[in-house]
């Protein structure tokens, strides 16, 4: 079964590249000297030698490298590094944005370089995966707040995949309502919303970057963790040092392409609007690798090597009371009512637009 899912989404990479009709048209003559842009990530590049699926994040680098060499005609060579070479979601940020590194996947760590970003990391604001796309492909709200970010950040977007829904693991107890929070310490990344939600519920926030939360929790530096199933499950193994897992869905959580304004903006009209259309076939692949890893397969896996519990909806809603006022009450003083303001009328509109 998994590898006739492994096989299927490769087809389907190979299909949606292929069958682009926008090809034809991209199409460069063969330069004398190609641009090598460089694009860094933390994911593994585990498929398909040894895995059965790419991870979220390698899935969005495979497909963007492969739509712009193809549409450039070999212009551009995307060289991708893999697994952090180059360093954690933070410094791979601060890369892009001085312009040591050209691109990378950032996650969870946008807060100190565009504090506005931090809006879509409102607890419980998403009533589905789908309502986060409709705001980030279609809504005039996203496009100003990425020309501000462009503007005070010197960063590009290009796409936006899914690094997941966060939930709640850790070793003391199960976590069934917000008082079950109390006094436990929980790794967040490295950004400011992220702490005030897990304060706001009660516990202790501790900052850990990505590569060290593995041996924190076995060593008991920190007893939980919140991640997206696909990262607990796949990415970092942490069901070998963790007993409890909570199905809340406490935050959306980005995988999110941004590009060196200056090297963009460097390059001609055409090969900024290959890059971009790059990006959203990218951030494509990342969404499906991320939806197969966390809801197909998984769950799964956690359901066999821990304590698995899904709050119902009233306990839900008690998490969304607790935290959610909290966050937004901070978020507006950190970046102002009206942007906070903005966002929710975004949510709303893309409920009304979906039909919930």
């Amino acid at each position: 079964m998994y590898r006739k899912i492994s096989f299927i989404f490769a087809i389907l990479v190979v299909f949606g590249l292929t069958a682009t009709p926008v090809f034809a048209k991209m199409l460069n003559p063969t330069p004398e000297k190609p641009v090598t842009l460089r694009l860094g990530y933390a994911d593994n590049p585990t498929w398909p030698d040894t895995a059965n699926i790419p991870e979220p994040e390698h899935a969005y680098g495979l497909v963007f490298k492969s739509f712009v060499e193809t549409a450039t005609n070999g212009a551009i060579q995307i060289e991708l590094f893999p697994s952090a070479q180059m360093g954690g979601s933070k410094e791979m940020t601060e890369m892009t944005k001085t312009g040591t590194l050209d691109l990378c996947i950032e996650t969870g760590n946008m807060g100190p370089f565009f504090p506005e970003f931090q809006v879509i990391n409102i607890p419980y604001v998403f009533a589905s995966d789908e309502i986060a796309w409709w705001i980030f492909d279609n809504s005039q709200f996203w496009k100003d707040l990425m020309a501000e970010m462009e503007k005070k950040a010197n960063l590009v977007f290009l796409g936006m995949g899914q690094n997941g829904v966060r939930n709640f693991t850790n070793n003391i107890r199960p976590i069934r309502e917000p008082k079950d929070m109390e006094g436990i310490k929980f790794r967040v990344m490295q950004s400011p919303v992220f702490v005030k939600t897990v304060e706001a519920l009660g516990a202790k926030a501790i900052p850990i970057a990505w590569p060290e939360v593995y041996t924190s929790l076995q060593t008991g530096v920190i007893d939980g963790q919140e991640n997206p199933i696909s990262v607990i499950a796949y990415v970092g193994k942490l069901y070998e040092v963790q007993k409890y897992f909570t199905l809340d869905g406490h935050t959306w959580s980005e995988n999110m392409l941004v590009m060196n304004a200056d090297k963009f903006n460097s390059l001609p009209d055409n090969y900024q609007h290959i890059l971009k259309i790059a990006g959203l076939h990218g951030a494509r692949a990342d969404r499906a690798a991320e939806a197969i890893m966390s809801r197909v397969l998984g769950l799964g896996v956690l359901k066999d090597n821990m304590e698995v519990y899904a709050p119902t909806a009233e306990q839900v809603k008690m998490f969304q009371e607790k935290a959610q006022p909290a966050v937004i009450e901070w978020l507006k003083g950190e970046v102002g009512d009206k942007v906070v303001d903005d966002f929710l009328a975004a949510v709303k509109e893309a409920e009304a637009a979906l039909g919930y």
